[in-house]
């Protein structure tokens, strides 16, 4: 069996790419994983045991302004217990999760080195921690790799030319993930998807017809609490499940909210070492609406001189 987690980061700022990421685990038998059973000994929620791995919603981990250290070492470990090892940079961690380059993800203008390092100081103690007590290592299942869209500002505003719909955008990086998902599913592995919902859709057939045009789809429950479909084609089969905060209670689902997250968090340092290397005074941002209109107004004449219009740096939604 096959079980797959997707969860984003980034939907609402002005600033920053949006992430989408995509854990797969693989098991001999149909148990779905239970992350925080299967591996009680190594792993622990938020708040829980302090010398555990934690795994969680990433807004969890990440809470005013701290836990960066264990958003980055749980994001490298799920990549290290996929047999890639530990990327050192920046660029090595875009490339293991085959999310592209740094030109691809929009990066290359704000980044005034080659590459930026990975992790952290505090993060590459815990992770080392982790590491050394397998701590995703010894259930019945095993992560066998992780894969990520990341949608930088001018691919966004370029998504909403087109579809005039910010949840479309949203939809294209999670179709592309799926469409990965289906490619790894002619192996005949069954696989099973659980998902976040995207904001408030509960209906997602039309969007999915039209992302696979060629695959029969099934419907099942559409509602607020789950929205269920099944692609199906020769040799091979995909259920799909959206249910609202699967993070709180899907591992794999919480993984990918992290690694999500841990990509969004080093592409908005980069962002920000650039601006305040330039503007001593300027406070760095998250890129939110609460904050980014500040931030816009301190580096837009600057951006302007250069040639970079606003929509290459700031999302209109």
């Amino acid at each position: 069996m096959r079980w797959v987690g997707i969860d984003e980061a980034g939907y609402g700022p002005n600033l920053g790419p949006l992430v989408m990421t995509a854990v797969v685990a693989e098991g001999p038998d149909e148990r779905p994983p239970s992350l925080w059973d299967d591996l009680a000994a190594t792993v622990a929620r938020a708040g829980g045991n302090a010398d555990r791995l934690w795994v969680d919603d990433s807004k969890a981990l990440l809470t005013g302004g701290r836990g960066r250290d264990r958003l980055e070492a749980a994001c490298l470990a799920a990549l290290a217990a996929t047999g890639c090892g530990v990327p050192g940079s920046l660029r090595a961690l875009l490339a293991a999760l085959d999310a592209g380059t740094l030109d691809d993800v929009e990066l290359s203008p704000w980044l005034d080195a080659e590459d930026w390092p990975v992790p952290c100081a505090d993060a590459r103690i815990r992770l080392e921690r982790a590491l050394a007590a397998g701590a995703l290592a010894g259930a019945p299942w095993r992560l066998v790799a992780v894969r990520s869209v990341v949608v930088g500002p001018a691919r966004f505003n370029a998504g909403l030319a087109a579809s005039a719909s910010k949840a479309r955008v949203h939809f294209e990086a999670f179709a592309r993930l799926l469409a990965g998902l289906w490619e790894r599913a002619a192996d005949g592995t069954e696989t099973v998807v659980r998902a976040d919902k995207h904001g408030g859709r509960h209906f997602y057939l039309e969007p999915l017809h039209e992302a696979f045009p060629d695959i029969w789809i099934d419907r099942g429950p559409e509602g607020p609490e789950l929205s269920r479909y099944t692609l199906r084609g020769p040799g091979r089969r995909l259920s799909l499940s959206l249910v609202p905060r699967a993070d709180a209670d899907d591992g794999l689902v919480a993984l990918a909210s992290i690694i999500s997250k841990a990509v969004r968090e080093h592409w908005m340092d980069v962002f920000n070492a650039h601006w305040t290397a330039r503007l001593p005074d300027l406070r760095p941002t998250a890129g939110y609406p609460n904050d980014a209109p500040r931030f816009r107004l301190a580096i837009e004449a600057a951006c302007l001189a250069r040639g970079l219009a606003p929509s290459v740096w700031w999302r209109e939604k």
